[in-house]
């Protein structure tokens, strides 16, 4: 809900009217998304994984997982084996807590007690 408060006071999510706050929240909110809507997120994420997101031989290619490209670097190659290894393990657990965070709102959606976490409720 706290999302669905941001996202309600933007507007419309369509040319038709409906609204942000008219979609709903969890697995069941899919189901109210236009069409026009679905498709522009599968069109999105098609557009970043063959456009951006390429493995370019010669760009890095460190380790798996390495998608630097020649687009954006960050100095990633001043820095030492040490920074490297400590940077990779902080990314991978970082990736990991999110990975569990959304599990857990996923399982509480499924229970149907996600409205008691948020303000308002």
């Amino acid at each position: 809900r706290f999302l669905l408060s941001i996202f309600s006071s933007i507007g419309d999510i369509d040319l038709s009217g409906t609204k942000f706050s008219d979609i709903g929240s969890g697995f069941a909110a899919v189901s109210n998304i236009p069409s026009a809507g679905l498709a522009q997120l599968v069109l999105f994420v098609g557009a970043l994984e063959l456009g951006f997101m390429k493995d370019i031989e010669g760009t890095g290619n460190e380790f798996v997982g390495d998608f630097r490209n020649g687009f954006i670097d960050y100095g990633w190659d001043s820095f030492d084996e040490e920074t490297k290894l400590n940077k990779r393990a902080i990314e991978l657990n970082q990736g990991r807590a999110a990975q569990m965070g959304l599990l857990g709102l996923m399982v509480h959606d499924q229970l149907g007690n996600v409205d008691q976490f948020f303000p308002g409720n």
